[in-house]
């Protein structure tokens, strides 16, 4: 009859929890990288809206300017000078106040994004911190945790040893 061997047994139990337990401790880390993935994916998709925003703005102030030149060439060649003049004057009172419009929305829409971005940052680095706290506490519970199994491990073989001679099974 062959001797059991309790020491590999111990050893093979106390294995396939600290792999379990690494692996959880590896899908923590795993959930930290996904975070910062996101929040950086978050801060260039409001990066790019606004950037948008500002060109489109721009490509809309350039399309006006072209549509009034345009008009006030064929008033002037059709209706003469002073429909042409009275036109750009009234497009230029127009133009003020929309680009007043424009400036209180712009100032509006910089004063969110830039709120917007100065949250990111501030939750970015509060994640940071997080995370770092989060990796040293794990660290150091690896370490304790790897201590008590071994601990253990040594405890129930002494146990076992100590017994062995009342075995029945050997």
């Amino acid at each position: 009859m062959s001797a059991v061997k309790y020491d590999s047994v111990i050893d093979a139990m106390w294995e396939q929890w600290s792999k379990g337990f690494n692996t959880l401790l590896e899908n923590n880390k795993q959930v930290e990288q996904w975070t910062v993935k996101a929040l950086e994916q978050q801060k260039e998709f409001v990066n790019k809206a606004l950037e948008q925003a500002q060109q489109v703005d721009h490509q809309w102030k350039q399309e006006v300017e072209q549509l009034q030149a345009k008009v006030s060439e064929n008033l002037r060649k059709t209706a003469g000078n002073v429909a042409a003049d009275s036109y750009d004057q009234w497009a230029n009172r127009v133009h003020e106040v929309i680009q007043k419009l424009q400036q209180v929305s712009i100032d509006q829409n910089k004063t969110s994004y830039q709120f917007v971005q100065q949250a990111q940052e501030q939750y970015q680095q509060t994640l940071s911190q997080v995370i770092e706290e989060q990796q040293k506490a794990r660290e150091e519970f690896q370490q304790v945790s790897d201590a008590y199994v071994e601990q253990l491990k040594a405890l129930q073989k002494s146990f076992l040893q100590s017994v062995e001679q009342y075995s029945l099974v050997k």
